[in-house]
């Protein structure tokens, strides 16, 4: 193996995760390009035996190279030198950057899972969506940067993806877009903290509880003044990344919740709160 920065060998350890870098100094640089938005240079072609170049290995390569570092360093150079390629045999596959990605988020949203036969009506229909949905962006970090967008990649997968949200609503199509745009927000929200705690991980190699605990070290005047009751709390029992479903599990909760009240407002089981803007009831799908 290696190194994702200067191309050296590396030597893994015995236990533990394999090293990406020779040494800090290259991962310092690797975090410095990507903080710049530069592509990771490498002046290395791994030298292996060739094998047949076709679109689903350019794509899937694309995706480990998305997966290691991110959307940002993704660029037919690169995918092509992973490959020990030249660059300009990719346009024989994908017609460009644009076509590259669109078909690199079509083959993740590709390992959706079906719901249970059992998960039947709206709510657990839709909960099942915002679950896979939430489970791609931590399979895949980088396709988060791709989806969270008015301008995502139309491709088949994100289509029909849209498709199976909407139509377990009892809606007209507008409204159950609007709908959608809001459970698939709360995910894209909560995973924004996720992804953002991978990628300090992966830059600085520094853990959530050691980034903590250096921070609480700083704010021993203001944990023990009493003057903030939840911070001298937060100090005994930092939040780690496992918390973040707890988070997320709770928020999902609270959203259905509240389309639950949305789509029947005189059901006594939900609260409901008035829609100031006057937009009324739920249009029924015709």
């Amino acid at each position: 193996m290696r190194c994702a920065q200067c191309g050296a060998e590396i030597t893994h350890p015995a236990r533990g995760r394999p090293r990406r870098y020779c040494g800090r100094a290259c991962q310092a640089r690797a975090y410095r390009a990507r903080k710049d938005g530069a592509a990771t240079e490498r002046s290395f072609v791994d030298k292996a035996v060739p094998v047949p170049v076709d679109r689903d290995l350019v794509v899937r390569t694309a995706i480990r190279l998305a997966d290691d570092e991110g959307l940002a360093t993704v660029s037919m150079r690169l995918v092509a030198a992973r490959l020990g390629t030249s660059t300009m045999s990719l346009y024989r596959h994908v017609s460009g950057k644009d076509d590259l990605v669109t078909a690199m988020v079509d083959t993740v949203l590709a390992e959706h899972r079906p719901p249970q036969p059992r998960a039947t009506g709206w709510r657990a229909l839709l909960e099942h969506e915002a679950r896979e949905e939430w489970s791609l962006y931590r399979r895949h970090p980088w396709s988060l940067t791709a989806l969270a967008t008015t301008r995502p990649p139309l491709g088949r997968s994100v289509l029909e993806t849209v498709d199976r949200f909407l139509s377990a609503l009892p809606l007209d199509h507008r409204t159950a877009l609007s709908v959608y745009l809001l459970v698939s927000g709360y995910v894209q929200g909560t995973a924004m903290m996720a992804v953002a705690e991978f990628e300090a991980v992966r830059d600085t190699g520094v853990s959530a509880r050691g980034w903590w605990h250096d921070r609480l070290g700083r704010l021993a005047g203001a944990v023990g003044s009493n003057r903030y009751p939840w911070l001298t709390e937060l100090a005994t029992d930092p939040p780690t990344p496992a918390d973040l479903e707890g988070w997320f599990d709770f928020g999902l909760r609270r959203v259905l919740d509240g389309i639950a009240a949305f789509l029947d407002p005189d059901d006594p089981r939900e609260a409901h709160e008035p829609d100031g803007a006057g937009s009324g009831a739920p249009e029924r799908r015709r």
